[in-house]
């Protein structure tokens, strides 16, 4: 009999524009490249790739740069 892994396994989504960019800027801040957005965010997460591209293509339209910032 195969049992099924708790809830707690279940993966996120992450499909809104907001959401990709946090998670986008994210990754380039930490030295990923745009093409390997997609392979890390899917290892954690259910992802609108067509989403993900458009937030990708459109930051690197910008440049490509994080845009972090320090709230206090």
């Amino acid at each position: 009999m195969m049992l099924l892994p708790p809830d707690d396994y279940a993966k996120r989504r992450l499909t809104e524009p907001a959401e990709l960019t946090v998670a986008a800027e994210f990754l380039i801040a930490r030295g990923f490249g745009s093409d390997e957005i997609a392979v890390q965010l899917s290892r954690f997460y259910y992802v609108d790739i067509d989403a993900l591209n458009d937030v990708v293509s459109n930051m690197s339209d910008h440049g490509g740069k994080a845009r972090w910032r320090h709230v206090s």
